[in-house]
């Protein structure tokens, strides 16, 4: 047995201790422990988004704050009072019943990796699951960091020890392990394509992430004076590394698209030429796996722009780029993790939305779609077509993807993309996703 395999035995016997001792908590027992891992998580907000900016190099200070915030309080707040342990519901003579799963082996991105972890270990213990998680190399220290402020505060509530477990030497072949264990229950992977496949592959239920490049259709009827400074939020926040960032803007009127365009310059956006559309695809994608280049990831448009060998004003919040096709043929219509944003006009209501559904046909079937338009039928006709499981419409694409702050999805740092995207749910993942729900029929009434 190799000393990786050892430590994953240790660790996950540990954790089957842990899991004995929890299953026999109380809803009032749970409550207060998730209750503590919020506070602990909202005190130490800032703090841990240092931590991953400095660490990682991706993303902005600010911002991350606000994810780690989400990732608790937000969170919390939704699951605040809802039940998660016996019976929860009875309904047409429906007893539901909440069992944990038990182990849930988890896996964090570079992208998110405070967040993340906060976050997944909040819904695992509201279902009273112990989680072990493996991290980002990349992001180890700032990882290990929210984990163990999670783990402080539950355990000082009442929770088990080792409820709250992580892999200390982080590698491909701990992760496997860990994801492969045979007393792991479940896995919740997200991160990079080839991780979640491997969360998938691993011989236990999986709930996995996918792509997202999400199209943005601005359809002529749009509210430009709500549409553009939505998407400008939404694709600069912490410099474009949620999955669910806008990827491209799509029109169906040339005399909209210049008006719009006009207020995205005005607005903080760089419009590129041709030219540097090319250094720009030069730099920012890895071509022989299909990713972005990490060199680019969650980087400032300035820092993004040196490096493809042009200078932009030090006030440009994005970089814009005309598009050929919303399709493969153009490298700048994948998902690119970072504030680049492209932008492509078309004649008719019917071939902008071809568009976007060639857009997530391509490189983020089953995630999210954005819809601009005051037009009800427009925007049901948009996600009757499109190949997204979130269609968000007026709304800022990441802020409205991941629930509760503009509409009512669950909040979440976890978005399924179904079927189509190789996934098991649909849905924003959520500590409901982490309940064992067992049921008890009444017999019905002769």
């Amino acid at each position: 047995m190799s000393n990786v395999s050892a430590q994953i035995n240790q660790m996950i016997g540990r954790a089957e201790k842990a899991t004995e001792s929890f299953r026999g908590f109380d809803q009032l027992q749970v409550d207060r422990i998730v209750a503590a891992m919020a506070r602990a998580g909202v005190a130490n907000e800032r703090k841990l988004a240092e931590m991953a900016v400095e660490e990682t190099g991706i993303g902005n200070v600010e911002d991350k704050v606000i994810k780690n915030h989400f990732g608790t309080q937000v969170v919390y707040d939704y699951m605040k009072g809802k039940p998660s342990v016996g019976i929860i519901e009875e309904e047409d003579g429906i007893l539901s019943i909440a069992e944990p799963f038990g182990i849930i082996a988890a896996v964090t991105p570079v992208t998110n990796p405070a967040a993340t972890t906060l976050f997944k270990a909040l819904i695992a213990l509201k279902g009273r699951n112990v989680i072990c998680f493996a991290f980002h190399p990349k992001a180890q220290k700032c990882s290990e960091a929210a984990a163990r402020i999670m783990l402080e505060a539950a355990v000082e509530a009442g929770a088990p020890a080792d409820c709250i477990q992580w892999v200390t030497e982080p590698s491909i072949e701990a992760t496997d392990a860990l994801m492969r264990h045979p007393d792991v229950a479940l896995v919740i992977a997200t991160g990079g394509g080839a991780m979640v496949k491997a969360a998938y592959s691993s011989g236990h239920p999986a709930l996995g992430v996918g792509p997202g490049n999400v199209p943005v259709f601005i359809e002529k009827s749009a509210n430009l004076e709500i549409a553009i400074p939505d998407v400008i939020a939404s694709k600069t926040f912490d410099n474009g590394t949620i999955c669910s960032s806008d990827q491209s803007v799509i029109f169906d009127d040339a005399q909209v698209a210049g008006k719009a365009l006009q207020l995205f310059k005005e607005q903080g956006a760089y419009l590129c030429s041709e030219d540097e559309k090319a250094k720009l695809e030069a730099v920012m994608f890895d071509k022989e796996r299909g990713v972005p280049a990490m060199a680019i990831i969650g980087k400032k448009p300035q820092v993004i722009a040196e490096l493809a060998g042009f200078t932009i004003p030090a006030d440009v919040k994005l970089l814009m780029v005309p598009l050929t096709t919303t399709g493969p043929e153009d490298w700048m219509s994948h998902e690119k993790l970072s504030p680049v944003l492209g932008w492509y006009i078309v004649d008719s209501r019917d071939k902008a939305i071809s568009a976007a559904v060639c857009q997530l046909e391509f490189g983020g079937a089953g995630h999210s779609a954005v819809v601009f338009t005051e037009d009800e039928e427009v925007a049901k006709e948009f996600a009757l077509r499109v190949p997204a499981n979130r269609v968000v419409w007026n709304q800022p694409s990441v802020h409205g993807t991941i629930g509760a702050l503009y509409n009512d999805l669950v909040p979440s740092l976890t978005l399924g993309c179904g079927a189509m995207g190789g996934n098991i749910t649909t849905e924003n993942v959520g500590f409901k996703n982490l309940l064992n729900i067992k049921r008890v029929a009444r017999r019905k009434a002769a």
